[in-house]
């Protein structure tokens, strides 16, 4: 069974993994359901878990309409830019029944959608034929990114994995890349504000530039993805130190997509209940 593959590993921190808050389905570029990911997370033992989806917000009713006694905390994974830089930053408890967040998520995913087509003409410079109606078709989302087009370039053998995809064709140092819709991360964290959310600083270690972490508290991030997979021992060790210095919130979680390679298995990373609390408390002080 599918469930067998999951293991909880705690080699990114001694603690319990109690809650997994970052989390990806189909409906944006996982490849499991909502349903799937919170049965799934209830039988490795986690409590809560958060389903993070790329700037779409419907998986959320879905895992909590699965049938499965685990609480899923609203929150998506929003996408900004600073010049090159692609920033990504996760919102936590935030209104996503908010009208004007909704008209938000709606235009991104109309940009989104003709970002594809514009990735695939690109592609034909190189004589790569992708069919963009039947990538969109088969990712059954309006949440479309770069993974749809890298699992139709391994399907149709251009590619041998989803990561020669990225480095050969996909990436942004790619000459048929496609910048995401520009939004500056001020403005988004400022209007994540005003959805009542939490803003979280997504695996900083990817992003790999301190003087870029600080700016991004000072534009009002309230916490910091402390676990993840792709964090080593001493990153871990210098962003849970700079979120008490900086009094933020510390979240962690598996950043999972999906069961193809060996790439973040849910409960691989994730925090303890007292992220869970201490996230909780800093939206009670903020909006209640």
């Amino acid at each position: 069974m599918i469930q067998d593959n999951l293991t909880i590993s705690k080699k990114s921190s001694e603690q319990e993994i109690y809650a997994d808050l970052h989390i990806h389905t189909n409906v944006s570029d996982g490849l499991l359901s909502p349903e799937k990911i919170a049965e799934l997370c209830h039988n490795v033992g986690l409590h809560t878990i958060a389903i993070t989806d790329h700037d779409a917000i419907d998986g959320i009713e879905l895992a909590r309409k699965g049938g499965v006694d685990i609480e899923v905390i609203p929150a998506l994974e929003f996408s900004a830019n600073q010049g090159t830089m692609d920033i990504h930053i996760l919102a936590y408890l935030i209104d996503y029944k908010n009208g004007g967040l909704k008209e938000y998520l709606d235009d991104f995913c109309q940009y989104r959608m003709a970002r594809i087509y514009k990735i695939c003409k690109n592609l034909t410079q190189i004589d790569i034929k992708l069919d963009p109606e039947e990538i969109i078709k088969t990712a059954g989302s309006n949440a479309l990114g770069r993974p749809h087009i890298a699992r139709a370039l391994l399907k149709y053998g251009y590619v041998n994995s989803i990561k020669e995809a990225f480095i050969k064709y996909l990436g942004g140092h790619c000459p048929y890349y496609v910048p995401k819709k520009e939004i500056h991360p001020k403005e988004l964290i400022k209007m994540i504000r005003i959805w009542q959310g939490i803003a979280v600083i997504a695996h900083p270690g990817i992003l790999n530039s301190d003087e870029l972490i600080l700016r991004l508290i000072e534009y009002g991030a309230q916490g910091i993805e402390v676990w993840h997979p792709e964090h080593r021992p001493s990153q871990i060790k210098k962003y849970y130190e700079m979120a008490k210095g900086h009094h933020l919130v510390m979240t962690g979680g598996s950043d999972f997509h999906s069961f193809l390679g060996i790439y973040n298995q849910i409960g691989q990373s994730g925090c303890s209940e007292k992220e869970i609390v201490a996230l909780k408390s800093r939206w009670t002080s903020l909006y209640s």
